[in-house]
């Protein structure tokens, strides 16, 4: 005669450690796949701001080895005037570029949306900002230039796009950087009203908590806030090379961030109120 064999099955105890430490496991490992899902979209960010700079290369090399212009109606003949997108750089260098611009729609195509910005906006949108004070001409249709605030990048010499051999340091002077559409260097911060903003730099990657110093204005955005105030920032140089770098490099000594842990650095360069890298010819 068989005997019932006695069934034991997990006691109460056994059940809470093994999900301690399946909890203990989690809390490990969730923070490591976040951190590589950021790095993965930083290092598409990084591929398509080097699609990018190689367009601008190829283009300059069809255009008498001129940068391209910030935009192509600066005199506002054409209909929608200068910020219309079909007149500006995206555009310009987009036959060099690989999804450049949505043959469908004609608006921007993936390349041009970094993906640890885009979730942020409302629409797929311009994420890499051009340095067009510097590069891309400030005032074409005048050829006077910016006045004499905004030195070193006032006058004559600015108001057109600079020629690759005025590039003094072209392995060292910013090109295009994460942002929104056109990145100023650092004096336009204190020309234009001490608003961050002005910057026109993004640091998407490892995200702020959104506050600055100058406070911006309440109705901004806190999705933008965020990358603002982010510590690093993808920069692609004249040589084509792209690196990320931290943001604090790239703004303005005056426009203190996180609410004041941290502000931009000055960097000993023939921009008073700035960092190295911005001007063609520093």
């Amino acid at each position: 005669m068989l005997r019932n064999r006695e069934r034991r099955g997990f006691t109460l105890i056994e059940l809470l450690v093994v999900i301690a430490i399946i909890a203990i496991l989690a809390a490990i490992l969730f923070p490591v796949f976040a951190q590589a899902r950021e790095k993965a979209r930083q290092a598409t960010c990084q591929s398509n701001l080097k699609q990018i700079a190689a367009g601008f290369i190829m283009y300059t090399n069809d255009y008498d080895e001129q940068m391209p212009p910030w935009t192509g109606n600066h005199c506002g003949v054409y209909t929608g005037g200068a910020f219309a997108l079909q007149y500006m750089y995206p555009n310009l260098v987009s036959p060099y570029i690989k999804n450049g611009v949505d043959p469908a729609t004609g608006g921007l195509g993936g390349v041009w949306a970094c993906p640890s910005a885009k979730g942020g906006l409302s629409t797929i949108s311009n994420t890499y900002a051009y340095n067009y004070y510097s590069l891309g001409g400030t005032s074409n249709c005048t050829g006077a230039g910016l006045g004499a605030a905004y030195t070193p990048f006032n006058g004559p010499e600015f108001a057109y796009p600079a020629q690759l051999a005025a590039l003094g340091r072209p392995a060292e002077t910013i090109m295009v950087t994460d942002g929104a559409q056109l990145s100023r260097p650092p004096v336009a911060f204190v020309v234009n009203g001490r608003n961050a903003f002005n910057n026109g730099v993004w640091g998407p990657h490892q995200k702020g908590t959104g506050i600055a110093a100058p406070a911006v204005p309440g109705t901004t955005n806190q999705n933008i806030l965020t990358m603002m105030t982010g510590r690093l920032t993808n920069v692609a140089y004249c040589d084509g090379h792209v690196k990320a770098v931290r943001t604090m490099t790239v703004i303005s000594r005056e426009c203190v961030m996180e609410n004041g842990n941290w502000r931009g650095e000055m960097v000993a360069d023939a921009t008073p109120l700035g960092n190295a890298g911005w001007h063609r010819n520093w």
